[in-house]
């Protein structure tokens, strides 16, 4: 398996390891309930530099972006991001990214962009970008030059202020600014995968020991935590947040996941004849959110049932500490995915009464 740059700090910390998508990362530092509500109520660090760097630039740069992905470039301006879909002549989902436009280098007319992928998907957009590339572009992995972290939780503007070495200004949501850290350039994101306000730091791989440190010691009197896997994970199910290769895949489309939202389809891209289709007639399934009404924790996989049908499967589940209830994302034949249908989740063998509920479970106080 792969690891990270920061495995070495995290055997340190004793952390619980996990694979996913062909990485060694960590599952857990401490309690997963402690590790949870220092996001929610102080701030928590993880090391997400399993996921995918790469870097389009040129002046076919917007073109090729711009045709194989639902996102409108032409609203992406200079330093802010997005979040997209790219998908296949089926309309199928081959990756959910988050794209960058960077401040553009004097040397790089036309534009500079960095995608961000799924950690098991990075091989496969970078054959597709290539594929589909034409004239002047250049497209680079930047994943293994780089390491990428998050400041997760309400007191991470405190802490970037007074970390040492780094010219921190101010970012608006969805924000990405190149600053100094230490003699070296970083890219620095408003953004996170937890639903509080947090800061996704991309840095050379040789200055992520350093700056992992440098964040620890810069929280330590604000109660902060590294965090792992399962911690993340609670926190976005929560916010409804999918998780590619659990919640959608190559099998999935953004109609059926509830993306139609991230799609701009007054523009052309690879997969929007299928796509209109699909949403024409009417997916035949849809992704929806479930509480659970008794104990039990729902878990992937697991049939779902309305008088005594089966009627779809669980993609994602765990333990709400904020709801105190099992929860979870599923597919559902599209006429049970209404708020307020009643449901049953099989669980080892047995199955709990359960309702489809309106996303995000998670809503601040």
């Amino acid at each position: 398996m792969k690891q990270t740059v920061l495995h070495r700090k995290h055997e340190l910390l004793n952390a619980k390891m996990t694979e996913y998508q062909g990485w060694q990362i960590p599952l857990q530092f401490s309690d997963i309930q402690d590790e949870y509500h220092a996001v929610r109520h102080a701030v928590g660090l993880f090391d997400i530099s399993y996921l995918g760097r790469i870097e389009v630039a040129g002046p076919e740069a917007p073109t090729l972006l711009q045709n194989i992905t639902t996102s409108n470039l032409s609203k992406i301006r200079e330093g802010s991001a997005h979040y997209g879909l790219i998908c296949n002549d089926a309309g199928r989902i081959l990756d959910d990214i988050f794209i960058h436009h960077l401040a553009a280098a004097a040397k790089t007319p036309g534009g500079r962009y960095l995608l961000s992928t799924n950690a098991s998907n990075t091989e496969k957009i970078l054959d597709w970008l290539k594929k589909h590339a034409s004239g002047e572009v250049q497209i680079e992995d930047r994943s293994q030059a780089t390491a990428q972290l998050s400041l997760q939780g309400p007191k991470s503007l405190r802490i970037m202020e007074k970390l040492p070495s780094l010219q921190f200004k101010k970012l608006k949501l969805r924000s990405i600014r190149d600053m100094a850290y230490d003699d070296t350039s970083v890219l620095v994101l408003r953004s996170g995968y937890t639903g509080e306000h947090g800061y996704e730091i991309i840095v050379p791989a040789d200055q992520a020991e350093a700056l992992w440190e440098a964040l620890l010691t810069a929280g330590a009197d604000e109660g902060i935590l590294p965090c792992g896997f399962a911690c993340r994970d609670v926190l976005r199910i929560e916010m409804g947040y999918l998780m590619y290769g659990y919640d959608i895949d190559e099998t999935r489309t953004p109609v059926e996941a509830g993306l139609s939202r991230f799609i701009d389809f007054k523009k052309e891209f690879i997969g929007k004849d299928a796509l209109q289709r699909i949403k024409a007639d009417g997916p035949k399934q849809m992704l929806a959110g479930f509480v659970l009404l008794d104990k039990g924790v729902p878990k992937n996989g697991g049939s779902i049932y309305s008088e005594n049908r089966e009627i779809g499967a669980v993609t994602s589940g765990g333990l709400s500490p904020d709801l105190r209830k099992g929860i979870g994302l599923g597919y559902v034949f599209s006429r049970y995915a209404q708020a307020g249908q009643e449901i049953e989740i099989e669980l080892r063998d047995r199955e709990i009464a359960a309702k489809i509920v309106e996303l995000p479970f998670y809503r601040k106080k």
